[in-house]
């Protein structure tokens, strides 16, 4: 075994992140959880106004219709819609478009009128299916939470990964290991460097280009991470 710790050290990369398997899952997880979370706080919200500050008015049923889709399971979902009309305190008239359950379109449908309810200083904020706006919000808000949750374990697993590779670069050993072999690694021309070094410890390296490689029995350097004494080879960096 040879130390090495006098000589150069590779600088951390940004490729420290993306390389971690969790890094891209976790990233996708945190802009669905967002994206999810956004929206349910949003029907909250306009829930939250429509209890504390809601007018109720009868709005006039201008069209009912619904329309379909294929499913991927070759079935048809549906949606149902209404177009209301209706006028506020002041006699400004206002229309909107609400997307309904089936049990609601079901029994309004045949009606001339439902009851509407809006926030009198903001009426573009409206609901004709009481509690709806909770229900969705409640919703996306659990499955928002849920997905950011998953989102940061991977997060927090690529970020101790990250930490381990910078302790070992910036202040563990440096060593000199064998490569043992190369794995090849997916369908595009890539492996993984096997190594061990002298005292038996072995590593395997990132999936790097195979032509990149340094060949089987040559020595390459590797650095120990000082607190789990995991070794990473110096082409990680």
């Amino acid at each position: 075994m040879t130390d090495l710790s006098s000589g150069p050290r590779p600088l951390p990369s940004a490729r420290l992140y993306v390389e971690r398997p969790g890094f891209w899952p976790g990233v996708v997880l945190l802009l669905a959880g967002l994206a999810f979370g956004s929206v349910g706080l949003w029907h909250l919200y306009h829930d939250l106004r429509l209890s504390r500050g809601g007018v109720t008015t009868l709005a006039q049923i201008d069209h009912a219709y619904s329309t379909t889709a294929r499913r991927r399971d070759g079935g048809l979902s549906y949606r149902h819609y209404m177009d209301v009309s209706f006028r506020d305190e002041a006699g400004q008239l206002h229309s909107a478009v609400f997307q309904v359950s089936q049990g609601f379109y079901a029994e309004s449908r045949g009606r001339s009128g439902v009851e509407l309810r809006y926030v009198a200083t903001n009426p573009a904020i409206a609901e004709i299916e009481p509690g709806r706006n909770r229900r969705f919000g409640s919703v996306f808000g659990l499955l928002g939470g849920a997905i950011l949750w998953a989102a940061l374990l991977l997060l927090g697993h690529a970020r101790r990964q990250v930490s381990s590779r910078r302790r070992a670069v910036e202040a563990g050993e440096a060593r000199s290991a064998t490569v043992s072999q190369h794995q090849t690694w997916g369908k595009k021309g890539k492996a993984r460097l096997h190594w061990q070094d002298g005292t038996g410890l072995a590593g395997i390296a990132v999936p790097r280009p195979a032509a990149d490689l340094p060949p089987p029995g040559s020595t390459v350097t590797v650095y120990i991470d000082p607190l789990q004494g995991r070794g990473y080879w110096s082409g990680d960096y």
